[in-house]
């Protein structure tokens, strides 16, 4: 069990379980943190005390679960199906692997507790998970094209647009990490399951090239 340990990618904690996501926080080593801190590409000093990296990560880690990676965790937990609970038991580490990435950013946290690994989802992941109102972050795409006959010109380049375009290949981008691939088909699925604006798999192409 040991030797498995550390050969994973991710952090372990070696505390009694939370479910809060600031206790989370608090239960990680400052070590830990730090390496949290930097797979979320968060700005920060190591000088800082620990209680202050913990209100920090907080802080981005909620907004960016909001803003970017909501529709790909929510996606993910659906794969594993009804079984799927706030806090579930691993005999094998192996199994957590396609999730590394989420672990890492601080989105998911894995516990040891005697000899059994159990993945923890923060209330405020969760709760995002459950609650099927909670609105996107609002999104308008527009492309110039003639639908009609099914022609895309470039999408236009002004400030609000490319900030949205930026959001898609946000999503990509997160997808790609932890499945390896993500396919136009599948952000299309995500991006109008979220959004009033639907888009085809040619405008996801389209956009993803600009």
């Amino acid at each position: 069990m040991k030797k498995l340990e550390s050969q994973v990618s991710f952090p372990i904690i070696k505390k009694v379980i939370s479910t809060s996501l600031e206790e989370n926080l608090e239960n990680c080593t400052k070590k830990q943190l730090i390496e949290i801190s930097e797979n979320l590409n968060l700005s920060i000093r190591k000088s800082w005390k620990k209680e202050h990296l913990v209100q920090e990560l907080f802080e981005s880690i909620y907004i960016q679960f909001q803003q970017f990676y909501k529709p790909v965790v929510v996606e993910l937990l659906e794969k594993f199906g009804d079984q799927m609970e706030q806090a579930i038991g691993f005999q094998d580490l192996k199994q957590l692997e396609i999730i590394a990435p989420l672990i890492n950013k601080g989105f998911f946290y894995v516990y040891l507790q005697k000899d059994l690994y159990v993945l923890v989802i923060p209330d405020e992941i969760w709760q995002g998970k459950e609650d099927s109102d909670v609105e996107m972050q609002e999104v308008n795409i527009k492309l110039n094209g003639n639908r009609e006959t099914n022609q895309i010109l470039s999408p236009p380049k002004d400030e609000n647009n490319s900030s949205n375009y930026n959001l898609l290949k946000q999503w990509k981008e997160t997808a790609v990490r932890i499945y390896g691939h993500a396919s136009s088909k599948h952000l299309a699925e995500i991006w109008n399951r979220y959004s009033v604006n639907k888009l085809t798999t040619a405008e996801i192409d389209e956009i993803l090239k600009s």
